[in-house]
């Protein structure tokens, strides 16, 4: 039974039309069209595929993609490193300023400082005892 609505379904597919145009003002036909339903299913699937893949490599290929979010070039990619490299060693001077701020308010309020202590004269690696 399966079958058979299988069947009729195909066949309805494969069944022909004629398409035929004609032009209004005289009524000459200007065209005729043996047509199928799988015909146009299979013609408008071709056209879908056809702009998908037009659009991918138009996108892919032109200078479109670096507006899509999260794609970027090389370029950027190695100048987000380097602020990224910046920014790092602006806070660990900036963490060694505040230490060697903080022990200076210390000093000058009478007490000793802790045993960190901030030698400016030290390479920044040695600079925290």
């Amino acid at each position: 039974m399966l079958s058979k609505k299988w069947n009729d379904f195909f066949k309805n597919l494969k069944y022909k039309y004629r398409l035929v145009i004609y032009n209004e003002s005289t009524f000459e036909t200007e065209g005729s069209y043996l047509l199928s339903k799988l015909n146009i299913i299979l013609a408008i699937s071709l056209i879908f595929l056809i702009s998908v893949i037009f659009s991918i490599l138009l996108i892919t290929y032109s200078p479109i993609k670096y507006y899509i979010p999260g794609y970027g070039d090389a370029g950027m990619r190695k100048q987000l490193r380097s602020i990224i490299n910046q920014t790092d060693e602006i806070q660990d001077k900036l963490e060694e300023n505040d230490l060697y701020f903080k022990n200076i308010q210390q000093v000058l309020k009478g007490d000793l400082p802790s045993n960190k202590i901030f030698d400016p004269t030290k390479n920044s690696e040695d600079s925290i005892k």
